[in-house]
């Protein structure tokens, strides 16, 4: 199984340059580990990112 580093995310994130990003398949993470993960992609992506809580829509 490959699984998607956040360094990794981030350079995809900045390659495509989109105006909103969000995560999917995040569930693996526990809290600690997810609010260092969405803090990181905020601070390092100029994308909008958000994080949607399970359940949550746009």
């Amino acid at each position: 199984m490959n699984r998607l580093k956040t360094a990794e995310a981030i350079d995809f994130v900045k390659a495509v340059g989109p105006q909103r990003a969000f995560a999917i398949h995040d569930a693996q993470i526990n809290e600690r580990g997810l609010g260092s993960v969405l803090g990181w992609l905020t601070e390092e992506t100029n994308s909008g990112y958000r994080y949607l809580s399970p359940g949550e829509s746009v």
